[in-house]
């Protein structure tokens, strides 16, 4: 058992292929394991340009729309996320701590959580009450994140390999 129960799941900025979080939680429900939390997905239209992105609560599948961007907003490369979507988002975690979920899956340490915001409470109080957490966090933000987290904790690649050994060494007997 190692000594804390949080991981950085940590993935470069540039990184396409980010389902590793999802296909982990997926696969460990499918064994019977409680997972909760937050994925994000990246929607786009046929030419492959980003529509928007939503939440997906993990225990439920509920989608929460957290970006909408505007035309301008993509010509300007301004943010367009909703703060008001990403407020209610906050329940899923809420919930997950309040059931004691078996592990907690986050893909969601951006802008606002760096600035302390967003979902950074609900993130601290997981960690506070030792369930299990595992959340995505940008190279670039990985010192301020290790900063916030008191330089606890874990920091894994970003693959499902290092998720299933980090979750062997920390889930309960």
């Amino acid at each position: 058992m190692t000594e804390t129960t949080f991981a950085a799941a940590v993935y470069a900025r540039d990184l396409q292929a980010r389902d590793a979080l999802s296909d982990f939680a997926a696969e460990l429900r499918g064994q019977g394991v409680r997972v909760a939390g937050l994925v994000q997905e990246v929607l786009r239209d046929d030419d492959g340009t980003m529509t928007g992105i939503d939440m997906v609560e993990l225990d439920t599948g509920r989608r929460i729309a957290i970006n909408r961007p505007t035309k301008e907003n993509l010509e300007n490369k301004t943010c367009s996320l909703n703060t008001n979507a990403l407020a209610e988002s906050t329940e899923a975690l809420r919930r997950a701590i309040r059931e004691k979920a078996d592990l907690i899956v986050l893909e969601k340490f951006g802008e606002q959580e760096q600035k302390g915001q967003g979902l950074s409470d609900e993130i601290f109080a997981a960690i506070a009450e030792e369930i299990p957490l595992l959340i995505a966090v940008p190279e670039f933000a990985l010192p301020l994140w290790q900063e916030r987290s008191g330089e606890l904790g874990d920091t894994l690649p970003y693959d499902v390999a290092a998720f299933q050994q980090w979750w062997n060494s920390v889930r309960q007997p």
